[in-house]
């Protein structure tokens, strides 16, 4: 059998996120009042319920107190800690943004500020200008949408009157302009493209030239591949362009963190957040990127190429991952 503690303002909103988490069979054990709200304990005998199991009060005493006082019974720190978890978030990082947030709860009762203000402790969000200072070249693994975020980032640019050009490296010739050129709606003779490192470096500084600005959609990087990464990182050297990384919200939290790093460590300072509007489990992501220290720039929230953008921001990533954002909080900014 596994038992978890929840905590909400009711017992209502306490019992409607146990049986959300561990299914219609989970079977409430107690329920108590606490200041500013309830706990309630919950069991289930399914495995796969939930994503963390519980632990003894104890050891939540000593997590909260570093081993000393009494328990953390601020029910909003723990509702954050608990969402957190839920997408798959590590212990440790979601404990931190609970805690860091946690001050805020004695001037607010809404949960998405409490994880805002602990997010805000931990992650940074940089967002690129429609008309970037430097070239972008997006990076990232095979199949996390590089290609359609150029095409986003182009248009971005033309929705605020600036025009940056798509170029499309097809260094391993897949094609990836023919791509390009359908996801903007243009002939594959008007997208911009190269097939070697040479010819690439003549394309922008023609485009610099000319005063342009690039956004250049390279061909896929296994983060795990030490040859890849290698290619990788003398390409940053040499281009002049800035790495930006496109990471996809899915998949399993070691390897996104673990990826993350690796394009951290050959000089990716920025992401761009993809498949946020078909996962369910954020947390991964947003802790990878932290852990990381790279800075979370915009969220892709809709397949769009019009408006698939948006600037990402602490309050933004809240909402989002409390599944409270209606569209137009979630979408706002969008370009």
């Amino acid at each position: 059998m596994r038992m978890k503690m929840f905590a909400a303002e009711s017992f209502e909103a306490a019992k409607a996120a146990i049986f959300a988490e561990m299914g219609e069979d989970a079977i409430i054990l107690s329920e108590r009042e606490v200041p500013g709200g309830v706990e309630v304990r919950a069991a289930t005998d399914k495995l796969g319920g939930g994503m963390v199991p519980s632990e003894p009060r104890f050891l939540t005493r000593m997590h909260a107190n570093n081993g000393h006082g009494r328990a953390n019974e601020n029910p909003l720190r723990n509702r954050v800690r608990d969402a957190l978890l839920w997408h798959g978030a590590p212990q440790r990082f979601a404990d931190r943004v609970a805690d860091a947030g946690a001050p805020l709860s004695a001037k607010s009762q809404d949960p998405s500020e409490i994880m805002a203000s602990g997010l805000d402790a931990l992650i940074t969000c940089d967002p690129i200008p429609a008309m970037p200072t430097r070239d972008i070249i997006l990076v990232g693994p095979p199949g996390h949408g590089r290609t359609a975020t150029a095409a986003k980032m182009t248009r971005r640019a033309a929705v605020t009157n600036t025009e940056i050009l798509p170029v499309a490296a097809d260094l391993d010739a897949t094609a990836g302009g023919a791509q390009l050129a359908a996801y903007l709606e243009l002939e594959q003779r008007q997208i911009r493209s190269a097939n070697t490192p040479d010819s690439l470096f003549d394309l922008l500084r023609g485009a610099r030239k000319d005063g342009y600005r690039c956004v250049i959609d390279l061909p896929a990087i296994v983060p795990f591949d030490e040859e890849d990464m290698a290619s990788l990182k003398d390409l940053i050297a040499v281009i002049d362009a800035e790495p930006v990384l496109v990471i996809s919200a899915e998949g399993h939290p070691d390897d996104q963190v673990e990826a993350a790093r690796a394009f951290a460590d050959v000089g990716v300072r920025r992401a761009i957040v993809t498949k946020l509007d078909v996962t369910r489990r954020r947390g991964g992501i947003v802790s990878a990127l932290s852990s990381a220290g790279i800075a979370f720039s915009h969220l892709a929230v809709t397949p769009f190429i019009g408006g698939g953008l948006v600037p990402a921001a602490p309050a933004r990533l809240s909402k989002i991952l409390l599944e409270e954002a209606p569209a137009d909080i979630a979408l706002r900014g969008a370009a």
